[in-house]
């Protein structure tokens, strides 16, 4: 498919007619995709994804400004406030598609006006030049062949709303039904469907029986769960519209309310609670502190003469001990003499006894012939016997440890009182954080509706199927027993065996094409990142559409580790993946390309994903996402630009060649 050229006439921002070319294809060279819009915030960027959403899908169109008003008033409010309402406005897109191996080119042309209190509305589709009524009138479901409302979110969308891939984990249900448009699948589940249906025809053709009254009953509940579930799928689709511009409301509001320093006014409560513990633990540790110090780790700065000390008080003990011995001897010996002369011995041997005692003696107090200076009590020997060199070094280390911890803990209290000392006023940040309170809640509510609508949903199609199965288990029952024509007998065997076979092939095909688009999309994912190591490989389950990430060990990866940049990059390489992976060679209309990238994302979708995500890329960017660098890089792959001037005094936009600075680009 390739769109060939936009008119808007009296649209929104755009006054009178005025048509674009969107060919890629270029007369300064060929292999060339994309065709650049630049204009600033307002200027009617958007508004060109809008127009070719709205000139498809009328009033299934998923519109930024259409939000949760009546297609009607959104009409009515979209004609150029510069012309009557009765002039009305118009969109006009032509494009070619190829199919059956032929090439037909459709124009499509929606106009609209008020007349007296209505809106009228007409669509008029040209096939090869020609208008084509039956196109004309049935344009609604003709669109689905070609391009199924379901995938144009995967063709048409603004960059940083399908952030919802990277982390709405209720986004399987709509991946999961535009991967099956993208890759065919829908086409076996629609066999397998009408099979069933035909089936249910020639049961109701059998003889009468209880069980074909029960399936009657069955086909009538049925009939209601279908009327309630395609009311409830429309209460979902009519909630999507106004939970997105909630959802922009909530994140404008949150970046205004960062703007202003709300994150520190908010964090501001823990931060006091942080600051408090620190505090009080930087005093407990303090305490202990002063406690060592108050114990013997001060004796270390003198380690030499607390060596000194110990040594003395040895000396001196084992002096004192020598004079007790010599004490008690002299006692025993002059015991002993007195024994020696009272036994009337000569007196020669006594004389020499005498002076052998004598001499023992006096050589023990010789040895220990020091004077006492240091006097200890047997508590503070064994005190100064504790401060060996090993422990002292000991305390030593441990002091050092809890000192490491003190200035760890005095950096973390100064880092707290700065952040605190930032913090803003309350008054200054008040009127944003009620912003962003009501918006939040706005969003809340809406997305819990839409939650509840859905959990109510896949219990109503639970039920549906229960019954669905229950009702063609009897019609097989009906047809066994009750079926007498033998042409009604051969096709129903035939369409349970269709059923059979075609649900087998689509649980073998779905394998086999996620397991193909998973790669596509890791190729794609790993080939735009900057972390080459940070994901491996991406996984698609089969059966809820669920996508995961994996490492090179094989453990899951939450969406949640990822930054902002790489959300984004992953959305874009999961539409990168399904257009590599589509049987439909589809364009990329891509708003607000690089919003949330830092420099080296941006270079990434600059040099590899623009030039590369499609054979046609319409890009609409301001010149600060696309900047001169920015511009210089994509260039020789720009087929076309486009500046759109916004004329303030004439609140209007005019679509003109070139980009900006660049005037043209020859």
């Amino acid at each position: 498919m390739i769109l060939n050229h936009l008119t808007l006439n009296n649209f929104c921002v755009y006054r009178g007619e005025q048509t674009v070319d969107l060919r890629p294809e270029s007369r300064y060279g060929k292999g060339r995709p994309i065709v650049l819009f630049g204009g600033i915030n307002g200027g009617g960027k958007t508004t060109i994804l809008d127009a070719i959403q709205l000139v498809l899908y009328g009033n299934r169109a998923s519109c930024s400004k259409k939000s949760e008003k009546s297609y009607e008033q959104f009409l009515r409010e979209a004609i150029n406030r510069g012309v009557a309402p009765d002039q009305g406005a118009a969109i006009r897109l032509s494009f070619q598609y190829a199919s059956e191996g032929q090439q037909h080119t459709y124009e499509i042309h929606r106009q609209w006006a008020v007349k007296g209190n209505k809106v009228k509305e007409d669509v008029i589709v040209r096939k090869n030049g020609e208008i084509d009524r039956w196109l004309s009138d049935n344009w609604a479901q003709q669109v689905e062949d070609l391009l199924p409302q379901g995938i144009s979110q995967l063709c048409f969308f603004d960059a940083e709303k399908i952030r919802f891939l990277a982390e709405d984990e209720t986004s399987n249900a709509t991946l999961g039904n535009a991967i099956k448009s993208l890759l065919g699948l829908d086409l076996a589940e629609r066999l397998i469907a009408d099979a069933s249906v035909l089936e249910g025809k020639i049961a109701k053709r059998a003889k009468p029986s209880e069980e074909k009254q029960e399936v009657e009953a069955l086909e009538a509940i049925l009939s209601e769960k279908s009327v309630q579930t395609n009311k409830l799928m429309q209460e979902c689709a009519s909630l999507e519209n106004p939970r997105l511009a909630a959802e922009n409301r909530m994140a404008e509001a949150e970046r205004l309310f960062e703007a202003v320093g709300g994150k520190h006014w908010t964090d501001r409560q823990l931060r006091q609670q942080e600051l408090a513990s620190v505090e009080g633990q930087l005093a407990a540790v303090n305490a202990q502190l002063v406690e060592i110090a108050e114990g013997e780790l001060p004796l270390s700065l003198a380690s030499k003469l607390t060596a000194s000390l110990q040594k003395r008080v040895i000396v001196e003990k084992e002096r004192r001990e020598a004079s007790l011995i010599v004490d008690l001897l002299k006692k025993r010996d002059d015991k002993l003499l007195k024994s020696l002369k009272s036994s009337k011995l000569a007196e020669s041997p006594i004389a020499i006894v005498k002076k052998l005692l004598d001499q023992d003696r006096e050589e023990r107090l010789t040895v220990t012939e020091v004077s006492e200076k240091v006097e200890l009590s047997n508590n503070g020997l064994a005190l100064l016997q504790s401060l060996a060199p090993q422990t002292l070094a000991k305390k030593k280390d441990a002091t050092a440890t809890i000192l490491a911890t003190a200035r760890k803990l005095a950096h973390d209290m100064e880092d707290l009182q700065r952040a605190l000392a930032a913090t803003p006023k309350e008054e200054s940040v008040k009127d944003a954080a009620e912003a962003l309170k009501s918006a939040s809640q706005e969003f809340a509510l809406i997305d819990q509706q839409v939650q509840k609508l859905n959990a109510t949903l896949e219990i109503e199609r639970q039920a549906r199927s229960t019954l669905e199965e229950q009702a063609k288990r009897l019609r097989k029952k009906i047809v066994d027993e009750g079926i007498s024509n033998e042409e009604d007998a051969r096709l129903l065997k035939l369409l349970s065996k269709t059923q059979q076979t075609m649900s087998v092939f689509l649980q073998r095909a779905t394998a086999n094409k996620i397991e193909r688009l998973a790669g596509f999309i890791t190729e794609s994912f790993r080939f735009l990142l900057r972390k080459k190591t940070l994901v491996e490989r991406v996984v698609i389950d089969p059966s809820t559409f669920d996508i995961q990430l994996e490492d090179d060990a094989g453990n899951r990866i939450s969406k949640q580790q990822l930054s902002e940049g790489e959300k984004q990059i992953f959305a874009v390489s999961v539409h990168w993946g399904l257009s590599r992976a589509s049987a439909r060679p589809l364009p990329a209309v891509i708003d607000t390309p690089m919003g949330r990238l830092d420099a080296e994302h941006r270079n990434a979708l600059l040099e590899r994903y623009f030039p590369n995500a499609s054979h046609q890329v319409v890009i609409l960017s301001t010149d600060t996402e696309i900047e001169e660098t920015a511009f210089e890089k994509l260039q020789p792959s720009i087929a076309r630009a486009y500046h759109l001037e916004y004329d303030d005094a004439e609140k209007c936009t005019t679509a003109t060649e070139g980009y900006f600075w660049y005037a043209s680009l020859a």
